[in-house]
């Protein structure tokens, strides 16, 4: 049986349901995963090439920003699922032979992508072209796990991967925060405060003030509409709402006394990194295991098109295409935490 994928991705919704999918298939055989990720070269378009020009600093953040993003959620995803994995990247205009030699460079043994389908327009580089292209020029088995434009359930799948891959970016934070601190107690050193601090922002700024609202808002209350047989979970899990705000806040609290030399304060902040992260894997568990297959059962698909435009309408700061400058570089000194 296989037993190393190449799965391919690209940054759109489609791409973190892929990840989702992957995982499970990989976990089912005992295999693990190399996720690849092929950009076009930002510096051959017209404005990236002035861009190129003008601020090459700012032109390098633009063309990393959705490749990093990408493979660093579908890593989180992969660590949360027990999955081994590792990733690779690429800038090529011709994808489908970038995929193909990516697997030969990596020993894969089946490679494992989705399509979109005949839809219009640049929906991401992983369109039906490519797909069709790796089935006609591969030498090793292809899985084409899902054709996004066949599916009747598009919405629904949507949506739920733009969650999912909100849940893996903050996964990816929390698990910066936990390095971070292991790596001080391992070392013996002081671990970086300023970046600690400016993770737990992040949980404050993003999570508590727009994920959780949303969920709340268009969820948990279509899913209440359509059967009270959740409800009670959904009271739990809206308390852990308020539990995570109030954690977030402690850990601001023993990262001041530490920033501010408090000798009893750094086994403060392992305790509060430990007790926000268990809260935080503990609640978006009960949310994926628990209240998104029964939204999927219960919801219709109107229910499925409002909540997809109310998640694709905002955009997360650490991990979108433009994010601010402050962000770019608290995602880029995250992805240096976790390697």
């Amino acid at each position: 049986m296989y037993k190393h994928l190449l799965v391919a991705l690209d940054d759109t919704p489609l791409g973190m349901a892929t990840v989702t999918q992957s995982v499970s298939f990989a976990r089912a055989l005992g295999a693990r995963i190399t996720f690849f990720h092929a950009a076009p070269d930002l510096a051959a378009t017209g404005e990236g090439s002035m861009l190129h020009s003008l601020d090459r600093q700012a032109f390098t953040a633009e063309s990393d920003m959705p490749r990093h993003a990408v493979l660093l959620k579908a890593a989180t995803a992969a660590r949360i699922g027990g999955v081994e994995c590792s990733t690779d990247a690429l800038v090529s205009d011709h994808p489908a032979q970038a995929i193909l030699e990516a697997a030969q460079r990596h020993a894969c043994d089946l490679l494992f992508v989705s399509s979109h389908g005949r839809v219009p327009g640049l929906r991401g580089w992983l369109h039906s072209s490519v797909t069709r292209q790796l089935l006609q020029i591969a030498n090793l088995p292809v899985h084409v796990a899902s054709i996004e434009s066949n599916d009747e359930q598009a919405d629904a799948n949507r949506a739920l991967a733009i969650v999912a891959g909100e849940h893996r970016s903050i996964a990816a934070v929390l698990t910066g925060l936990q390095q971070l601190d292991r790596a001080g107690r391992i070392d013996g050193t002081i671990p970086d405060v300023a970046l600690m601090r400016q993770m737990a922002d992040y949980l404050r700024q993003f999570p508590t003030r727009l994920h959780h609202p949303k969920e709340e808002a268009f969820i948990f209350r279509l899913l209440r509409q359509r059967t009270s047989e959740h409800n009670a979970v959904l009271d739990e899990l809206e308390r852990q709402h308020v539990l995570e705000n109030t954690l977030i806040d402690a850990l601001f609290t023993t990262l001041a006394r530490h920033g501010h030399g408090d000798a009893d304060a750094a086994e403060a902040v392992t305790a509060a990194v430990q007790r926000l992260s268990g809260a935080v894997w503990e609640h978006m568990s009960l949310e994926e295991t628990v209240i998104f297959p029964a939204a999927r059962r219960h919801l219709t698909s109107a229910d499925w098109s409002v909540v997809y435009k109310a998640f694709s309408a905002h955009h997360d700061p650490l991990f979108s295409h433009s994010p601010e400058m402050p962000m770019r570089q608290l995602f880029a000194r995250i992805a240096t935490a976790l390697q």
